[in-house]
């Protein structure tokens, strides 16, 4: 966002003549804008998008001018929750952007604010800390694993020289589990 510099008065003595941005034409009048490094006329100084007269703030991109509405309607990202476009702080979970009132419990509806744990469940399901254990208890109960399960580091997919493709995936050891009767295994090899 940006304010227009207005200049009150051309100097007569400068032999220089200003040409508008908008009309192409020569500015003759005393008063006028300068914005983008060029010379407006009042008239000419005009929303890209709506064509209504810029008279005190404007929005530019890619060298065009914008009003606030306009700029915000085309450029600005809307929140996942209500659908309007975020002009102010916004809120980040995974993908997702929300207005910061937005940001709120799936399960409880409570406010998580910036710095507090929360969960973002199939891309889409956002939780509080606190209710994403509660969730995760009953799942955790029901599981045999006493550790937490292995991580996948890498996965690649190199062609064999008769130009055929093998899966490789490397599995995270440090957390000393063992894999169907395998312990300290440090590599897995997937065939098909």
């Amino acid at each position: 966002c940006n304010t227009m510099e207005e200049a009150a008065s051309h100097d007569d003595s400068q032999e220089e003549t200003s040409v508008c941005a908008g009309c192409m034409n020569v500015i003759d009048e005393d008063e006028f804008f300068s914005a983008l490094g060029q010379d407006w006329h009042t008239d000419c100084f005009r929303c890209s998008a709506c064509d209504i007269t810029l008279n005190s703030w404007y929005f530019e991109k890619d060298g065009l001018l914008f009003c606030k509405n306009d700029y915000w309607k085309k450029y600005g990202e809307a929140c996942q929750d209500c659908g309007q476009i975020i002009t102010g702080p916004v809120m980040v979970a995974g993908d997702h952007k929300f207005h910061p009132e937005c940001f709120v419990c799936t399960s409880c509806s409570a406010f998580i604010g910036d710095g507090e744990s929360y969960a973002l469940v199939e891309r889409s399901k956002l939780y509080c800390g606190l209710c994403y254990k509660r969730q995760m208890q009953p799942l955790n109960k029901s599981t045999s694993f006493t550790k937490v399960p292995h991580s996948i580091q890498l996965i690649e997919l190199p062609a064999k020289s008769d130009n055929q493709r093998r899966i490789k995936l490397s599995v995270d050891s440090r957390k000393g589990f063992s894999l169907v009767g395998l312990s300290n295994c440090r590599g897995l090899r997937i065939a098909e």
